[in-house]
This record gives structure tokens, C-alpha cells and sequence, in this order.
């Protein structure tokens, strides 16, 4: 059974807002700007973490038809372009403060001990994290690349938080290291240069949220062995001549809008019709319970008014 995505997310936060606070009281002892950084970079990923749960609250919403559309979405905007802002910004103050430090120069940080300690700890922490995080992606990954689970996810929340994780091991080690060369060189430049890294880190996080952010927004087609299973049922229903289109869209992960545009032969009555429809709406839902939304265009009807019309307007 696959586990819910709160579960990780939830581990994710739980983490980061424990190793926020570590991480700033061993700044504050040290005076190390990449342990600052890394302090932001906690921050930023805890309130990412606090918008993914947002999301994944608010999209399970129904009020109704009239605002399921708006509601379906709720995931793919706080999971995605609002935590784009929180990384965009703390990326700029980590590089900030890296490069305030950099041009001002200055001795090594002091206490190195407590950052050793704390940056540590934060390493199991975000190694555990992804441990978790790592086995719900290898269930939802089925085979597939990294890049095309990222690309073709329709469920943003665990794709992000691993990637989260990952960014979190790899600004631990780059703070380790800044710190321990700081101490080496006796001068804090590479501490100011580890603090640099981790901050382009963050913003490289805000890169990758918007270009899911992007794909998800515009719009997720359904898989094409979904769009072709509800071509076979539609293939059974007697009285339809011609499948014109078959449209699915993921409004949310397990939400999809499917539109069909179908002919039906000229033989078939408006009762047979409106049977026919609810056969193909009762077994498209059976076989696809994602498949929430089925709206059904009869073109054969459709271009029977636009003629009328035409000829109403003397159009040709």
C-alpha cells in the first residue's frame, strides 16, 4: 500500500524545525555564516514543508462542482509557486550574507565544536528524512528516471521533499567543510564560500519547484493507458459511429477532467443517446475512479446547431 505523502512531509518538517533552532543557536556561538545559511536553508525548507501539508489539506476540499475546479488545484499552488517565494528569498539571504562576509573578511569561526556537533546531527537527520522519503518515491517511481518521475509526477509532495532532503545532506556537507577549512586557512573566506554554495542551493530548489510548478499548473495530461481504456470502453457502447477526441487532465493527483466528443449514428433516438451516456459515465468511473469529472459532447448534435445557426445568419 502506498503511504500517504503527509507522512513524509510531516517527518520533513518535524526535522527541519529542530534543526532550524540548533542551527542558529550554533551560528550565534560561532559566527560561521555557512551554519547561518544552512540555519536559513532549515527555515525555508520547514515553511516549504508547512505549504506542501497546506496543499494536500485544501485539495481534498469538495464543496460542490461550482468550486471543485479551484479547490482540485489547491496542492499544485502551495505545493509549487508559494514555496518557490520562501527558497527564492532564502537564497538571497544566504548569498547576502556570504558575500557581506567574503568582502568584509575576518578571523575563523569560533566554537568550531558546536558546529561540528550540530551540522552532525543535522546530516543524520536529513539522512533519516530521506531514507523515508527514498522508499514512498521508489513506490511511486515504477522504473522510471529521476528527471521523467519529476516531469511526470502528478503528485508534487513527495518528489519535492525528496528533493528537499537531498539539497539538506548536500548543504550540511558543504558547511562542514566551509567551517573546517575556515579553521584550517585561519581566515573565514571559506566559510563565506560555503555559505555562497548553500544559498545557490536553495535557489536551485526555487528553480526546480518552478518548473513543476509550471508543468503542474498548465496542466498534467491523464496516462495514455488511461486515455486508452477509455477508448475500449467507448468502443463497446453500441449506437456511437466515431470517437472524435478523447481529453483527460489532471485537476489534482487523483482528480482528472475527461471530455469526450462523440458521434453517434443517425439511427439512434435522444432516450438511446442519454442511455448510452450514462452506460459510458457508470463504466468509465468503475474502471477509472480518478476519473471523477466526465463530461460527454455529442458532435453530431453540435454540428447540426452550428449549420442551423449558419443558415439562420446566412452564413455559408
Amino acid at each position: 500500500m502506498t503511504a500517504s505523502p503527509r507522512t513524509a512531509i510531516a517527518a520533513t518538517l518535524l526535522g527541519d524545525l529542530a534543526m532550524a533552532v540548533a542551527k542558529f543557536i550554533a551560528a550565534a556561538l560561532t559566527g560561521s555564516p555557512a551554519v547561518l545559511a544552512e540555519a536559513i536553508h532549515s527555515v525555508a525548507s520547514a515553511g516549504g514543508q508547512v505549504l506542501l501539508l497546506t496543499g494536500v489539506r485544501l485539495g481534498r476540499v469538495s464543496p460542490g462542482d461550482t468550486a471543485g475546479f479551484a479547490y482540485a488545484r489547491e496542492r499544485y499552488f502551495w505545493g509549487s509557486t508559494a514555496v518557490f517565494s520562501i527558497f527564492a528569498v532564502g537564497g538571497a539571504f544566504a548569498v547576502h550574507g556570504g558575500f557581506a562576509v567574503l568582502f568584509a573578511g575576518g578571523p575563523a569561526p569560533v566554537n568550531a565544536a558546536a558546529a561540528y556537533g550540530v551540522l552532525g546531527i543535522a546530516g543524520v537527520f536529513a539522512a533519516v528524512s530521506a531514507h523515508g522519503t527514498l522508499r514512498q518515491y521508489m513506490q511511486i517511481v515504477r522504473g522510471r528516471s529521476f528527471r521523467e518521475a519529476f516531469l511526470e509526477s502528478k503528485d508534487p509532495t513527495v518528489v519535492m521533499t525528496l528533493v528537499g532532503d537531498g539539497a539538506g545532506i548536500l548543504g550540511v556537507a558543504v558547511a562542514l567543510s566551509g567551517v573546517a577549512l575556515a579553521r584550517s586557512a585561519g581566515s573565514a573566506a571559506p566559510d563565506a564560500v560555503a555559505a555562497l554554495i548553500v544559498g545557490l542551493l536553495l535557489a536551485t530548489r526555487a528553480v526546480l519547484t518552478a518548473l513543476k510548478s509550471k508543468r503542474m499548473l498548465l496542466g498534467h495530461a491523464a496516462a495514455s493507458a488511461d486515455q486508452e481504456k477509455v477508448r475500449r470502453i467507448l468502443a463497446l457502447q453500441p449506437g456511437i459511429e466515431r470517437i472524435n477526441d478523447v481529453t483527460a487532465v489532471h485537476l489534482a493527483p487523483h482528480d482528472v477532467l475527461l471530455g469526450l466528443s462523440l458521434d453517434f449514428r443517425p439511427d439512434v433516438g435522444a432516450d438511446e443517446v442519454r442511455r448510452i451516456v450514462y452506460s459510458i459515465e457508470y463504466r468509465i468511473r468503475e474502471a477509472l475512479p480518478h476519473m471523477r469529472r466526465v463530461y460527454i459532447e455529442a458532435g453530431s448534435v453540435v454540428r447540426f446547431w452550428e449549420r442551423a445557426m449558419e443558415r439562420k445568419t446566412g452564413g455559408p
